[in-house]
């Protein structure tokens, strides 16, 4: 059985790896550190330099996960900058930026990187696409990014969906996670091969 470290204190993240990684025979580790990020348009970039660090520092391999809402009409914005744009902007500011704009589609980028100490990273990617609602949700708990951003399939943001139905959703679209269970399981085989 293979065990890592998933570097995140985000409890619901966790829980959707821990239901696709269990029944293949990894066990997963939660837990929170902060780790450097670099400043990249591309969540590839962050989430590998942040897995590397993590390895180090915990000696153990590890697996970190980034993202990035990407608008098509805002070529791209806010992209892998959305956790400052949560901060900074409401979701009623948000799509006052897309005011006029017929293009609503968008899309989640998503990348897991796994590193073992020492090692470089491997990355894995999937694109989870969606459209830009007209108004935003009601759920002012919410981030902004979440409470304007449906995706596909359904008919409101995500914020207002059931958590149930979203960890069943993400379970099915995280591929990445399903990459890495074949990615360790043919590492696992050579160290028993040779």
């Amino acid at each position: 059985m293979k065990s890592l470290v998933f570097v995140t204190g985000n409890p619901y993240k966790f829980e959707i790896a821990k239901k696709v990684l269990e029944p293949a025979g990894i066990t997963l580790e939660q837990q929170k550190i902060e780790t450097p990020e670099i400043q990249s348009t591309e969540v590839s970039e962050i989430a590998a330099y942040s897995a590397k660090w993590a390895a180090v520092k915990l000696n153990q391999p590890v697996a970190v996960t980034d993202a990035g809402y990407y608008f098509e009409a805002l070529n791209g914005f806010p992209g892998p900058f959305v956790k400052y744009i949560n901060k900074w902007l409401t979701a009623e500011e948000l799509l006052a930026l897309m005011v006029g704009k017929i293009n609503r589609n968008a899309e989640i980028r998503i990348c897991l990187a796994y590193c073992e100490p020492n090692e470089e990273p491997i990355i894995f990617q999937t694109i989870a696409k969606g459209t830009i609602s007209e108004k935003p949700s009601t759920n002012e708990k919410s981030f902004a990014v979440d409470r304007i951003f449906i995706p596909e399939g359904f008919d409101k943001p995500i914020c207002d969906l059931p958590k149930e139905e979203m960890v069943r959703y993400w379970s099915g679209k995280e591929n990445y996670w399903k990459e890495l269970i074949g990615y360790l399981h043919s590492m696992i085989n050579m160290q028993i091969t040779s």
